[in-house]
């Protein structure tokens, strides 16, 4: 066939399709994994937290702008008749039309419009407490994705030596240097590996998948191996993220309980009208301007309700600020004891791995020579192998502590 045929074209035409489709995978496999960050909005955005934040803007925005008009309240329109049609039927009436205008009081304009403020400012405080909060779910997803890839690589390591191992014995039984029974035990020690690996990398495809439905992200963040504030404190930073959202709620509850108190009286109305009278048929009709003000009592025992109402949601949040202060105190404690614990974990890990290592090339070197066992060897093997992981997760649980840490400082991932 000529190489020039429309056949032969054909198939050139697939293989490049298929060359330039394997690049396009390998360049999009291959692209940034993205921030901490961009894996918390990513995450907020799923959830649709958000939404609350926006809510609490309009409360006060509508707070505010009924704080600024000129009415205290809902106006009304008052219509009145009267006629003796029903009695003596002389054609006497009397219309009333009245619009009734609710006042302010002095101090209950400036109560409402303090509570406007205070519920924006509960608004920006909520979207910093909900990234915060994120952040937090987000960074155990990512350093249980990272700790359950690190044994699944251990795991996978293992496995490679235990495939060399029956290889090697493979070949010295067939030299006639060692039994069949070293045979088997080299096999079924590959048989265990790949039981141990096959469980370490589904635990390590759940915990990416976790992550993945949480955050929407494909693959971990490039940034998540964070580095602690360098001015580092035992106290509570005042900016913390917690902190300032429940000050900020006991802020609207008080402004709200002066809201209560200021409004104990209620509010005078005035009324505006006409006034449209006729004594008899025949009669001419008179019309006169009308103005009234009603002012309330303000008697205590009406308004002591929504005045103890307004009391005890200020004395909840109060009480429900020094709990939260309390359990914040308590994490960053924890939190600290953590990274120091995680930091001599490491110190001892690495002790007992060179010990390991050392033990394990002894034996290895007296089984190739034929002066050690198949079980002394695949039993030093077994003490290297896992203090290998050992190592190898407690350097990660370092990064996990970290993160923990700023966590428990208030430190959101921008």
């Amino acid at each position: 066939m000529d190489s020039h045929s429309p056949l032969t074209s054909k198939t050139g035409h697939r293989r490049r399709a298929r060359l330039i489709l394997f690049c396009l995978l390998l360049t999009s496999a291959t692209a940034s994994a993205g921030t901490l960050g961009e894996a918390i909005d990513s995450a907020l955005d799923l959830e649709g937290q958000r939404a609350r934040v926006g809510a609490l803007r309009d409360e006060g925005e509508a707070t505010r702008r009924q704080a600024e008009s000129l009415v205290a309240g809902d106006p009304g329109l008052r219509v009145k008749h009267l006629s003796d049609q029903a009695i003596a039927n002389e054609g006497a009436y009397e219309w009333e039309a009245m619009v009734e205008l609710p006042l302010w009081m002095p101090g209950q304009r400036t109560a409402r419009q303090a509570v406007a403020a205070a519920l924006g400012e509960q608004a920006e405080t909520l979207a910093g407490l909900l990234r915060w909060e994120m952040a937090g779910r987000v960074r155990e997803a990512v350093w249980n994705a990272r700790l359950t890839q690190g044994r699944a690589d251990q795991a996978a390591q293992a496995l490679a030596n235990a495939r060399a191992l029956a290889t090697t014995v493979d070949k010295r039984l067939a030299a006639g240097d060692l039994a069949r029974v070293d045979a088997l035990v080299a096999h079924q020690a590959v048989l265990d590996r790949e039981a141990e690996h096959q469980s370490a990398r589904m635990e390590a495809e759940e915990a990416l998948a976790r992550y993945r439905h949480l955050t929407g992200q494909t693959t971990l963040p490039d940034d998540s191996d964070e580095a602690v504030p360098p001015d580092l404190s035992d106290q509570l930073p005042p900016d913390h993220p917690l902190m300032r959202e429940a000050d900020s709620a006991v802020g609207v509850a008080r402004r709200q309980r002066d809201q209560a108190r200021s409004e104990r009286t209620g509010h005078p109305v005035l009324s505006l009208g006409t006034t449209v009278t006729r004594d008899a048929r025949g009669a001419d009709q008179n019309t006169a301007l009308q103005l009234e003000l009603s002012i309330p009592f303000g008697l205590a025992s009406q308004s002591a309700p929504s005045i103890a109402a307004a009391e005890r949601v200020y004395t909840e949040q109060a009480s429900e600020r020094q709990s939260l202060l309390r359990q914040a105190e308590a994490e960053l404690i924890a939190a600290h004891l953590g990274r120091r614990g995680a930091a001599e974990s490491l110190a001892i890990a690495e002790r007992r791995q060179e010990a390991a290592r050392e033990a394990f090339a002894l034996v290895r070197r007296a089984f190739e020579l034929g002066e050690a066992d198949l079980t002394t060897r695949l039993r030093a093997e077994d003490s290297a192998r896992e203090a290998n992981v050992a190592l190898e997760l407690r350097r990660l649980e370092q990064g996990r502590a970290r993160a923990r840490l700023n966590q428990a400082l208030g430190v959101i991932p921008q």
